[in-house]
């Protein structure tokens, strides 16, 4: 519906279609643009210099013991994805699916 309804030049604010009468609008969504950067990267400074702690979690204070695997930890679903990734790159060069 909007090819039906568009003219050339409509885009403009000013409304006129010659090219010497057009507004620029470069200057206007830069400006935007680095208005918002500015403002995340002041607002993510804010965070990480004077509230460094509110993203985090408690778990995090409590020592660890080095000679323990945390419970939460479960090494056969880390071993699990490598020895899968090994089969899917071991099928890819051998071309053989008779493993699975």
């Amino acid at each position: 519906m909007n090819l039906l309804l568009h003219e050339h030049g409509s885009g403009n604010p000013n409304g006129n279609s010659g090219n010497s009468d057009r507004v620029a609008m470069h200057p206007y969504f830069t400006f935007k643009d680095l208005v918002s950067i500015f403002l995340f990267f002041l607002a993510l400074s804010i965070i990480v210099c004077y509230y460094p702690n509110l993203l985090g979690h408690s778990d995090n204070y409590i020592p660890a013991n080095p000679m323990q695997t945390p419970p939460s930890i479960k090494a056969f679903v880390i071993i699990l994805f490598f020895v899968s990734f090994l089969f899917t790159i071991s099928a890819l060069y051998f071309k053989d699916s008779s493993d699975f």
